[in-house]
């Protein structure tokens, strides 16, 4: 099993979105997933509500509030045969509780988002992460992806500095659009909407895809797994209005 960690303690930079998105790939790979939102605002869980039974199946899992009756260790269960569990984090995660997920994580995501507002809170929070793995990596992968743009600014090159001084792949970027909003409101992910519309993204999550299965084996030796060509389900054309 291995657990991908969408984590920033910065509010606001599309946690959520990348959570829901890498469920829904991973998922229409035909992996067993898991979702678990550690978001006391459980917007992964509610999204995860308005799937329809006909799509790819993903295990909800809430982390946010204890359960009455129920042991944590019990509640937090992803299932025997679950093989990628997607945790989405909540905003102002720091101390001890930034040392309990990281402790969680095989593989872990940054979102930024290229503003100097956001740059400057990211760069606190990496200089905490990266002092507190330093000596706790053991295998664990770090990477950042800049989320929301719409054209690389002096903001945008400053992350990519960033990202070299603390030794932190930078791979990927993703636009600005409202597909994503699309998908967040509707149950779905890019890789599950009209490829004519979300093509540009689909080219953009690649990278991202890649950098995972690194550690992530595919379904079959020697598989290709391309996000532009998730086999996931597919709405019907008037199940989504897009314009």
């Amino acid at each position: 099993m291995h657990n991908i960690m969408v984590l920033n303690a910065k509010g606001g930079c599309g946690k959520t979105t990348i959570s829901t998105t890498l469920a829904c790939y991973f998922a229409g790979q035909g992996y067993k997933t898991a979702l678990m939102d550690y978001d006391p605002q459980n917007s992964s869980h509610h999204w995860l509500d308005m799937r329809k039974p006909s799509q790819p199946q993903i295990r909800s899992i809430d982390a946010a509030r204890p359960r009455a009756g129920m042991t944590r260790t019990w509640q937090l269960h992803t299932g025997v045969e679950t093989e990628v569990v997607v945790i989405d984090t909540p905003a102002g995660v720091t101390g001890g509780r930034l040392v309990e997920l990281f402790n969680k994580a095989d593989s872990i995501l940054i979102p930024v988002m290229p503003t100097v507002i956001d740059l400057q809170a990211v760069e606190g929070f990496l200089t905490e992460l990266m002092r507190f793995a330093k000596n706790r990596l053991h295998g664990k992968r770090v990477a950042m992806v800049i989320n929301r743009v719409r054209f690389k600014t002096a903001t945008y090159e400053k992350i990519e500095a960033l990202s070299a001084r603390l030794g932190i792949p930078l791979i990927g970027s993703l636009r600005d659009t409202h597909n994503y909003a699309i998908a967040m409101e509707t149950g779905m992910g890019i890789c599950e909407m009209k490829s004519g519309v979300t093509s540009k993204d689909r080219k953009q999550w690649q990278p991202i895809i890649n950098w995972l299965h690194e550690a992530i084996p595919g379904k079959e030796p020697g598989q290709a797994t391309t996000f532009s060509e998730s086999p996931g389900w597919q709405p019907e054309a008037k199940s989504v209005a897009l314009s």
